[in-house]
C-alpha cells in the first residue's frame, strides 16, 4: 500500500509533450500473441480499487480519498500544490464508507453505514447511514445528530454543503424519535455535533430542495394511506420565517414524481415525472404551482441525469448514460469545459466528471480506456494544469486488460437486446467457454466501463456475456415495462437467446456455458439452473433471490404491506399465483446442473434466508449444491477480503464444472 501513496506525475497542457505523456496511459503496442507477464492473481482484480471515494475542496487546494489497507479504510489527504509529498493518512478501521465530500477547505464529511436494528424502525436489520465531520489536520471527528435530543446519530438524506453568511455548513435530515416521528432538516457547523433546525416536516416528508445559502425552498410529502404525492413551496422572502404552501399534488400509488433540485433561475425547483403522459420528462415549477413545458434533455430513450452548478446549485444541463457518459450543458462555461475534455485527455479516454471546486474550471476527472483500468486526474482549465491523483489498479498489467465489445441480438419474440461481450486475452474468438453474467437490479444496466469481475473471468480464459435484458434501464420506459411480470420468463430467455446467438456465430462452445450473477443476477443464475433446461453446465448465485413469496414477505416486514417498495416488486414479479412456477427454491427438483450459493450474513437487501432456502430445497431434492457464507459481508461486497474470497470460491467452482482449458 505504501508505494501507492504518492501521486504518479504532474503534467501541464501546452503542447505535444502533455499529449504524449497522457497517451502513454491509454495506449500500448500491438497485443502479443502470448503473455509476456504471468497471469495476475485474483487479488489484482478483486482487491477493491485504490479509490473508493475522492473529492476536491471548494478552493481546489486539497484532495481527499477513501482507500483501504486490507479491510481497514484509510482517509488519505494532500495539498495539490505539494506534488511530491506523500499523502497523509487517517486510519478509519473496518468501515462501510458510502460517501465523502469537503464540508469546507479543512474538513471533510464522511458518510458510512452500519447494519443495525433500531427501535421504532420497522422490520429487522437495516443499513443506517452516519455522517461525520473530520478535521484533516488533527483527525478529530464529530458525528452529526449524536448530541441532539430524541434523535439517533444517523442521517437519512439532504446531506450537502451550504454557505450561510460566509460560513460553510452541512445540512442533513433525520427523524425525531417522538410521536409523530417527523422528518427534520438541520444544518451543522463542521466542529459541532449539535445543529440548527431549518424545518420540521412530517412523517410523510421525503426531502427538501435547498438554495446555496441553506434556505429550504421546497419539500415533498408522500402519504401511503392516501397514495398522494404533494409538493410544498416556501413563499416567504429570503431571510424571513418559512411559509410553506402546497402548490402541486398527484394521486399515484407507485410512480410518484422526484423532487430533483433547483431550476435554472434558482427560484424554481426541478421535478422528474414518473407516470402519465409526461412520464420520463423533467419540468420546472415555481411558487405558482404551474409546471413548465417539458425540458429538452437531448436524451430520448437514454438514462438521463440532471446536472447542477457546483456553486449556484442551479440546473445547468443533463448527462446521458448509455455505453458511457456524455454531457449536454446549456451553461456556456460548463459547456465549453465539457467540450474541452476529449482534446485535453485524448480521444481514447472515456471520461466522467467526478467533483468540482467552487470555480468549475477546477475539477476531478475519472478516465479509463481499453488499456487503463481507471485513473483520476485533477485538471485546472484556468492554467492548463493536469495532475494524476491516483490509479485504481496499479498492480494490473496492461496486457491482461481486455476490452468489452457492444453487441446486439434478437430475442425469440423479436425484441432487440443489447449488451457486451468480453473475450479472453491471448485466445482466438472461436469455440470459447462462456460465462453469462446478468446484472442486478433488475432495473439497472451494464455499461462498457471497466468491470473487475468481468476482467478476472476473462483472464482465466472465459468469454463473458453481459446482456441488458428486458426490464433493464437506459433503453426507455417501454423497455423497462416489457420486463414487468417476466421474472423467470422472457427476462430469463433473453439471456439464453444470447448464448444461442453467440454459439451460432461460432464464438462460444454451447456445451461449455455457465451462469453467474449477484442480487437479481443471482436469481437469474438460479433460474437458469432450474427453469431454463439444458443451457448451463453450472450456476453461481451471489446473494440471489430464490423464493419470490418469501422475498415479498421480507419487503413487507421491512417496510409495510402497501409500501411503494412492495408495490414496485409486485410490478416486476407479476401475478402472485405464478410465484411458485418461477421460484427456483420451489422448482429445485428441476435443477439439472451443480449450483454454488454465496451470501454475506449482513445482507439487508436480499436476506441470507434466500440462499438457505435454496440449499435446503436442493438437498432435499438430491441435487448438487455448495453454500459459502461470509460473516459481516453486505449486499455491496464492501469487505475487501471477503470479496477476494468470494471470487476465489466462484472461480474454483467454475473451473471444476465448466473448465476453460
Amino acid at each position: 500500500m505504501t508505494s501507492h501513496l504518492h501521486r504518479r506525475a504532474l503534467f501541464r497542457l501546452g503542447g505535444a509533450a502533455a499529449a504524449i505523456n497522457l497517451a502513454a496511459l491509454s495506449a500500448r503496442a500491438e497485443a502479443p500473441a502470448k503473455p509476456t507477464t504471468p497471469m495476475p492473481p485474483v487479488e489484482a482484480f478483486a482487491t477493491p480499487p485504490f479509490v473508493d471515494e475522492i473529492t476536491l475542496s471548494p478552493d481546489a487546494s486539497r484532495c481527499a480519498i477513501v482507500s483501504q489497507s486490507g479491510d481497514d479504510k484509510l482517509l488519505l489527504h494532500f495539498k495539490l500544490a505539494e506534488h511530491d509529498a506523500p499523502m497523509k493518512r487517517i486510519n478509519m478501521a473496518p468501515a462501510k464508507i458510502r460517501g465523502l465530500f469537503f464540508g469546507d477547505n479543512s474538513h471533510v464529511v464522511l458518510i458510512n453505514s452500519v447494519t443495525a436494528a433500531l427501535p421504532q424502525f420497522a422490520g429487522n436489520k437495516h443499513e443506517f447511514s452516519m455522517a461525520r465531520s473530520v478535521t484533516l489536520d488533527t483527525a478529530e471527528m464529530i458525528t452529526f445528530f449524536s448530541r441532539e435530543d430524541n434523535f439517533y446519530g444517523i442521517v437519512l438524506g439532504n446531506i450537502e454543503r451550504v454557505k450561510v453568511d460566509g460560513e460553510y455548513r452541512v445540512t442533513a435530515s433525520n427523524y425525531r424519535m417522538a410521536i409523530p416521528y417527523s422528518l427534520c432538516l438541520f444544518s451543522f457547523g463542521l466542529t459541532a455535533a449539535r445543529g440548527k433546525l431549518l424545518h420540521e416536516g412530517t412523517n410523510d416528508t421525503e426531502g427538501w430542495v435547498l438554495t446555496p445559502d441553506g434556505r429550504p425552498l421546497a419539500y415533498a410529502d408522500y402519504s401511503g394511506d392516501r397514495k398522494t404525492w404533494e409538493l410544498y413551496f416556501n413563499l416567504a422572502e429570503p431571510g424571513k420565517a418559512n411559509r410553506f404552501k402546497q402548490i402541486y399534488s398527484i394521486k399515484e400509488p407507485l410512480n410518484t414524481p422526484d423532487l430533483v433540485g433547483l431550476g435554472r433561475d434558482g427560484k424554481s425547483v426541478l421535478l422528474f415525472i414518473n407516470s402519465g403522459e409526461d412520464e420520463g420528462r423533467y419540468h420546472e415549477v415555481s411558487g405558482d404551482g404551474v409546471l413548465s413545458p417539458p425540458l429538452e434533455t437531448g436524451g430520448e430513450d437514454k438514462a438521463t441525469r440532471a446536472l447542477f452548478h457546483p456553486t449556484t446549485k442551479r440546473l445547468v444541463g443533463f448527462s446521458h448514460h448509455d455505453d458511457w457518459f456524455t454531457y449536454d450543458y446549456f451553461d456556456p462555461l460548463l459547456k465549453k469545459l465539457a467540450e474541452g475534455l476529449a482534446p485535453s485527455m485524448g480521444d481514447d479516454y472515456r471520461i466522467s466528471m467526478i467533483d468540482f471546486a467552487e470555480d468549475p474550471r477546477k475539477m476531478i476527472l475519472y478516465g479509463e480506456s481499453a488499456f487503463d483500468a481507471g485513473t483520476y486526474f485533477y485538471i485546472d482549465f484556468s492554467t492548463g494544469e493536469i495532475q494524476i491523483l491516483a490509479q485504481n489498479y496499479p498492480d494490473l498489467e496492461q496486457e491482461w486488460i481486455t476490452q468489452k465489445t457492444p453487441i446486439s441480438y434478437t430475442a425469440a419474440d423479436g425484441l432487440k437486446i443489447e449488451g457486451y461481450l468480453t473475450l479472453p486475452p491471448f485466445k482466438a474468438a472461436k469455440n470459447l467457454p462462456l460465462i453469462v453474467l446478468p446484472h442486478g437490479g433488475p432495473q439497472s444496466r451494464d455499461t462498457i466501463g471497466f468491470d473487475w469481475q468481468v476482467q478476472c473471468l476473462a483472464s482465466r480464459g472465459y468469454a463473458v456475456l453481459q446482456p441488458n435484458f428486458r426490464g433493464s434501464s437506459g433503453y426507455g420506459d417501454d423497455f423497462i415495462t416489457k420486463g414487468h411480470g417476466e421474472w423467470g420468463r422472457k427476462m430469463q430467455t433473453d439471456l439464453s437467446d444470447g448464448v444461442r446467438w453467440l454459439a451460432k456465430q461460432g464464438t462460444v462452445d454451447p456445451k461449455r456455458v455457465a451462469i453467474m450473477g449477484a442480487s437479481y443476477g443471482g436469481y437469474a443464475a438460479l433460474a437458469g439452473a432450474t427453469l431454463d433446461a439444458g443451457v448451463y453446465r453450472c450456476a453461481v448465485s451471489i446473494a440471489g433471490v430464490s423464493d419470490l413469496k418469501s422475498m415479498l414477505s421480507f419487503e413487507i416486514d421491512q417496510h409495510s404491506r402497501d409500501s411503494r417498495s412492495v408495490r414496485y416488486w409486485k410490478q416486476f414479479t407479476g401475478n402472485p399465483k405464478t410465484y411458485e412456477d418461477v421460484s427456483p427454491a420451489r422448482q429445485a427438483a428441476r435443477a439439472y446442473c451443480p449450483i454454488l450459493l454465496i451470501h454475506g450474513t449482513d445482507d439487508t437487501v436480499v436476506a441470507i434466508d434466500q440462499s438457505k432456502r435454496m440449499e435446503k430445497a436442493l438437498k432435499e431434492a438430491g441435487k448438487p449444491v455448495e453454500f459459502v457464507t461470509y460473516k459481516g459481508q453486505d449486499h455491496w461486497e464492501t469487505v475487501g477480503s471477503h470479496r477476494i474470497g468470494m471470487m476465489k470460491s466462484a472461480l474454483a467452482f467454475l473451473e471444476k464444472h465448466n473448465p476453460a482449458g
